[in-house]
């Protein structure tokens, strides 16, 4: 699996996905496979703040793909980072 990473305003971003399936989580069913993603929120000071996990809300639509899950996931960690989404940590 490969974790994401980017720099923004001071704070490095890692995001991974995962992929979530129909009914019971059952790999066989049939159904749209859909995806899921977190996003990492880690200060680039040194210092004792813990990292901060987020789950990534999907507004409009859920990513049919990985790539597209890690996307969103980046973007909702800028907003949060921007102070535009008041988000719970994991």
């Amino acid at each position: 699996m490969t974790i994401a990473t980017i720099e923004y305003r001071g704070y490095e971003l890692r995001a991974y996905s995962h992929q979530e399936f129909p009914l019971h989580r059952d790999p066989y069913a049939k159904g749209a496979r859909r995806f899921s993603s977190v996003v990492r929120i880690e200060s680039m000071q040194p210092g004792n703040v813990k990292p901060r996990r987020y789950g990534t809300v999907y507004a409009e639509t859920d990513p049919t793909n990985a790539i597209d899950a890690i996307d969103l996931a980046m973007e909702y960690g800028k907003d949060i980072v921007d102070g535009k989404v008041h988000a719970n940590e994991l």
